[in-house]
């Protein structure tokens, strides 16, 4: 099966929050957004667009048969890119299919996996930048008469279970490991070849082996970073510039985002103080509106009890407040919650089950999401440009009915093993459908779900949470993600807020991720903004 995963992007004239005032006597200040009407930035342009392929192992019998899920993974990150992209089941590969793309990827995800002589002949004689990763690289060398070792420059040595303390070491950066990512498969470098180690796996009490490396055009990871989904990923992120042969220019920027203010539970005077200290270092923001509160089960008082954001003049105050100094709104979802209470419960997935509900579709979806752009421009006469799925869950029932009425999305998405498309009538049954959640380390302007992303890749700090990747949600957490995310060369980094919080947590936060090298930028900004230009 073969499957264009390029979505036609909506260029709509939509609301955008925009910049418009400045400095003060040499004192920053956050300049002022104000409701306007302008399109977002053109993110496609065919005359510079370079066509990609991801080839995916696709074999419904086998238990670790994921390999829709990393094809989209992969494709999603080249939403980055100015690029086309197809993803291929490489079952399915003709003789000089790969000569119709300007780039190609594999992910050999299920080892041993039988590819066929034409795509191994063809990936070795291809003159175009192709990029392998994980299992079957052995593959390539199996008949000596193709010459792939002397065309390609390195040979493979052995699959094998690394359990010693391991880090990554790219760009003069040790990046941390996962101590579940235990699988490598080791090559060696010819001597004299034009072969270059691009990332080096520190093996304590071992030889450091290769991790990823270059060889002309060809590109080798020796896992499968989509699959340990860490350090390696940003990796693989930043080499996709080298691959691509882009002319970016190196820069570190960041976003900080207030969650869940919600009609009737907002401390005022909190928040305001919060927002005055960004205020003064002149840093903007962006603060996620949840239109309607609703506590059917009496969980923090009277059961039943709803709020609506038309019916709070004093949040109504606030965001005009929020907007004036520097803010941009996001739309939070309609009521953030299913059956309990608002801003902790789901809304489109059940947290419980960890599964899609039961009415869970694309109709239903898309009717959620209506009421709550009803709700909200009844209270305030506009609809935010950028939506925020609650909790960051969703099947593509919600996903691809998103795309119907948002442009803009802010945050991580989850993605699943299956490629097709769901639509109005057409829903899709995710309940027994493995997923991952994708978190970003830029912006993706065309996402395989039609919609433009901005990252969220730091987490909520806050105090005694839980840690993220052995990270603890502290200040100093903060700081140890983002220099892990200093290495790809054009990184956002982004992390979520409740006002309730410690307020010195925040200011830490803020302050160190400054002292780090980043510098914060408004979402305006970003969505002015066009993929990469290539050299």
């Amino acid at each position: 099966m073969k499957i264009d995963g390029r979505i036609n992007q909506k260029i709509s004239v939509i609301l955008l929050v925009l910049m418009i005032a400045g400095l003060l006597m040499g004192c920053a200040k956050a300049v002022v957004p104000v409701v306007n009407q302008m399109d977002l930035s053109v993110t496609a342009d065919a005359s510079n667009t370079k066509k990609v392929v991801v080839f995916y192992d696709d074999d419904p019998a086998d238990q670790w048969n994921y390999g829709k899920l990393y094809a989209i993974m992969v494709r999603n990150l080249l939403g980055h890119f100015r690029t086309e992209v197809t993803l291929t089941d490489v079952g399915e590969y003709q003789a000089g299919l790969l000569a119709d793309y300007e780039a190609g990827f594999y992910i050999g995800n299920i080892y041993d996996y039988p590819l066929s002589d034409a795509f191994l002949q063809d990936v070795i004689n291809s003159q175009n930048p192709f990029l392998w990763m994980n299992s079957n690289i052995w593959q390539l060398f199996k008949n000596e008469e193709w010459g792939a070792q002397q065309k390609l420059g390195f040979q493979f040595i052995e699959s094998d279970i690394i359990n010693p303390a391991i880090n990554i070491l790219y760009k003069g950066t040790e990046l941390p490991r996962l101590e579940s990512d235990v699988y490598f498969n080791l090559v060696s470098i010819e001597t004299g070849s034009r072969c270059e180690e691009l990332a080096t796996l520190q093996i304590s009490g071992s030889q450091d082996q290769p991790y990823a490396i270059r060889c002309n055009s060809f590109f080798y990871i020796t896992h499968n970073p989509m699959a340990n989904f860490y350090a390696s990923y940003l990796v693989f992120a930043d080499l996709l510039h080298d691959l691509l042969d882009t002319a970016v220019v190196e820069s570190h920027r960041a976003l900080v985002r207030f969650e869940d203010l919600t009609p009737g539970n907002v401390n005022y005077d909190v928040i305001r103080e919060q927002i005055d200290f960004l205020y003064k270092k002149g840093i903007p923001f962006t603060f996620g509106v949840i239109p309607v509160y609703t506590d059917p089960e009496g969980v923090w008082g009277e059961a039943g009890k709803t709020v609506y954001l038309y019916e709070d003049f004093t949040l109504q105050e606030l965001i005009n407040y929020m907007i004036e100094h520097g803010g941009t709104p996001i739309m939070h979802g309609y009521t953030h919650q299913h059956d309990s209470i608002t801003g902790v419960d789901y809304e489109f997935w059940n947290g419980k089950t960890d599964k899609p509900f039961v009415e869970d579709d694309y109709d239903w979806a898309l009717e959620r999401i209506d009421a709550g752009i009803a709700q909200y421009e009844k209270a305030l006469g506009y609809v935010p440009v950028i939506w925020e799925t609650p909790h960051y869950s969703a099947s593509p029932n919600t996903y691809f009915a998103l795309a119907e009425r948002f442009d803009v999305v802010y945050e991580r998405i989850m993605v699943f093993n299956d490629s097709n498309i769901p639509a109005a009538g057409n829903g899709i049954d995710y309940t027994n459908i493995p997923y991952v959640a994708q978190t970003f380390p830029y912006q993706i302007f065309q996402s395989f779900y039609g919609l433009r992303i901005l990252p969220e890749n730091l987490g909520y700090l806050e105090e005694g949470g839980s840690d993220e990747f052995g990270v603890p949600p502290t200040p100093a957490g903060k700081m140890q993600l983002a220099k892990m995310y200093s290495v790809v060369r054009d990184g956002t980094v982004s992390f979520m807020f409740h006002h309730w919080q410690p307020s010195q947590n925040f200011y830490d936060t803020i302050n160190g991720l400054e002292e780090a090298g980043y510098t914060f930028i408004g979402v305006e900004q970003l969505l002015q903004e066009a993929p990469p230009l290539y050299k």
